[in-house]
């Protein structure tokens, strides 16, 4: 690197620094490990037994995993609510959940989704939602193991997989 790069760069260091726990902060990671059992289904009234998970700066719905959902990048930050969390899931054929939600100091968790689906020439819509708390104890599956079984199944044959 050039002296006269460097003498451009330098004075940039400290304010660098300064961002890197903010950057940090955003929160990637901060509910690794955990496991939420709830329900999920209509945003006014959820009726599915499912599992949140997260892990690895990803969050995964066993639902939703079901039907071809990849497990997605989540973002999160402490609150003095709450954890405040948001993500994104897609599916290839199915359309994406996008996740708002807010993670109480108790362990319980209220999410909002949004699920879309295009089609060529509209795009469906649905208001749902997960309502749960935390299980203590409980562990995630293997990601990599989740992402294996996703490239073999075909959500077709789940009857639940047909309301998406």
């Amino acid at each position: 690197m050039s002296a006269l790069r460097l003498l451009t760069f330098f004075p940039l260091l400290p304010a660098l620094c300064w961002l890197a726990p903010v950057w940090a902060s955003a929160g990637d990671g901060l509910l690794d490990g955990r496991v939420f059992a709830g329900r999920i289904g209509p945003a006014d009234a959820p009726d599915l037994g499912d599992r949140l998970y997260f892990d690895e700066g990803h969050f995964w719905s066993g639902i939703c995993t079901d039907c071809g959902f990849h497990p997605g990048p989540y973002t999160a930050r402490q609150t003095q609510e709450g954890i405040v969390l948001g993500g994104v899931l897609r599916s290839n054929n199915r359309g994406r959940f996008d996740y708002q939600g807010i993670v109480r100091s108790d362990g319980a968790i209220e999410v909002a989704i949004r699920w879309s689906r295009q089609r060529w020439y509209w795009t469906a819509r649905r208001d749902l939602a997960f309502t749960g708390k935390r299980e203590a104890g409980t562990t995630p599956p293997d990601l990599t193991a989740i992402r294996t079984r996703l490239t073999r199944l075909d959500p077709t044959g789940n009857p639940r997989c047909a309301r998406f």
